[in-house]
């Protein structure tokens, strides 16, 4: 017979005369009931089954502290890595550059608190204000790292305009976030920005959605501007957007994309009367193949590049961070309306000041028939069409060295 007895629950089995520990059995985890031999099987698989549970649960709490841990650690590195400050422009020995700019300021716009952080190798060199794409999307960080050279010819301005990236707050009010309220913003800022570095006028240059503002606020108010830089250049977007859509088939189709094939044929274009949410969440699956098939940038088939250098950048807090994510998400839900529903064959015709557009003949977000048709119509005392033939979107990151010769070279005609 097996029964337990003691203080610490140990097994003995009676056999005749003779007790023996249970440990002492080859079968010592086997239990018979029979008229001459029984035990408490019951009881044994109890004890198994708690003690296997309290394994399961010990495995899971250390494997759980372990994420934790990695978390915590990413955390902390992230908080190391963003100290949300300016970074000092340098020369080849580290040393700060006498003349240099470098900092991060906040500027009252349109009633709301924004953001700017100005760098340049000269202070006293012409200021260029830069309008970054999206709509939502600050490109300092990207400019930065593919193009920072340009800041050794201007005072680079990079505006984080309303609802985007450190001008992200929840105290926006959605009404305000219109092309007209932008457009608005970008004239006062170019005002403060001749006022405060003793300048007659400015440079503009846009990229992408900050192409289809840049263009309309030249337009509006010339006067401010010596001339206009567009890149990737915004003129009738819905039908950018189908050109867009009909060249990621063909590209699945010509890749044989199975997958891609199936999910580009579950997806509908959105018809012009079609809502942001149904806009936004077409324009985050087909821009996936847009960037896989090289229509975003050559080089960059994918967005983990461009994360990186944001994460990177010490220009931002870890708050920042979490802030540029929202904004994005935020400025396309409540401007691109704005954005599809603008068509500048039909609302500018003329320009008042010199007009520059860069072109990557591999765009596919803006593509580059609807730019070339949209500036060959318009008219202007100067402007010219500059083509690149390895670039897509970006341009001004994918060839860098040809697009800041051009730059330098029509700007110093208009001084």
């Amino acid at each position: 017979m097996i029964h337990g007895s003691g203080i610490d629950g140990s097994w003995f089995v009676n056999i005749g005369s003779k007790t023996k520990p249970l440990q002492d059995f080859p079968f010592a985890g086997m239990v018979f009931l029979t008229d001459h031999f029984s035990c408490e099987f019951e009881y044994v698989e109890i004890i198994n089954t708690i003690i296997m549970r309290k394994t399961i649960t010990m495995v899971s709490i250390y494997f759980l502290g372990s994420i934790l841990t990695i978390c915590l650690l990413l955390v902390f590195v992230m908080w190391i890595l963003s100290p949300g400050k300016a970074d000092p422009i340098t020369d080849a020995d580290g040393n700060i550059i006498e003349k240099s700019i470098s900092v991060i300021e906040k500027i009252m716009l349109g009633g709301i608190e924004q953001h700017l952080i100005i760098r340049g190798a000269d202070s006293t060199k012409p200021v260029m204000l830069f309008l970054h794409g999206g709509p939502g999307s600050p490109e300092m960080a990207f400019m930065k790292y593919y193009n920072r050279s340009i800041e050794q010819d201007y005072v680079m301005v990079y505006w984080e305009q309303r609802g985007s990236g450190k001008s992200f707050s929840t105290d926006i009010p959605v009404e305000s976030m219109t092309i007209e309220q932008l457009i608005s913003d970008t004239r006062e800022l170019s005002e403060y920005l001749a006022k405060r570095f003793n300048k007659d006028k400015i440079y503009l240059m846009g990229h992408s959605w900050g192409s289809l503002l840049g263009i309309m606020t030249a337009h509006k108010h010339p006067d401010l501007f010596f001339a206009y830089f567009g890149i990737g250049q915004v003129a009738h977007q819905y039908k950018a957007e189908k050109i867009s859509f009909d060249w990621v088939m063909e590209q699945a189709r010509e890749r044989n994309d199975k997958k891609a094939i199936r999910r580009l044929a579950e997806m509908t274009f959105p018809d012009s009367l079609a809502t942001s949410k149904v806009w936004v969440d077409f324009i985050i699956a087909e821009r996936n193949y847009v960037n896989q098939y090289g229509g975003a940038m050559r080089s960059i088939t994918g967005m983990w590049p461009l994360i990186k250098r944001m994460l990177l950048a010490k220009e931002y807090s870890l708050g920042d961070k979490i802030k540029y994510a929202r904004g994005s998400l935020f400025s396309l839900e409540h401007l691109w309306a704005d954005v599809i529903n603008s068509n500048l064959f039909l609302e500018i015709d003329s320009m008042q000041v010199p007009v520059y557009v860069f072109q990557g003949v591999y765009d596919y977000q803006t593509p580059y028939v609807v730019a070339k048709d949209f500036f060959d119509q318009l008219k202007t005392p100067q402007k010219e069409f500059f083509t690149f033939q390895n670039s897509a979107h970006s341009p001004l990151m994918e060839e860098v060295d040809r697009f800041n010769s051009i730059v330098r070279s029509r700007a110093s005609l208009t001084l």
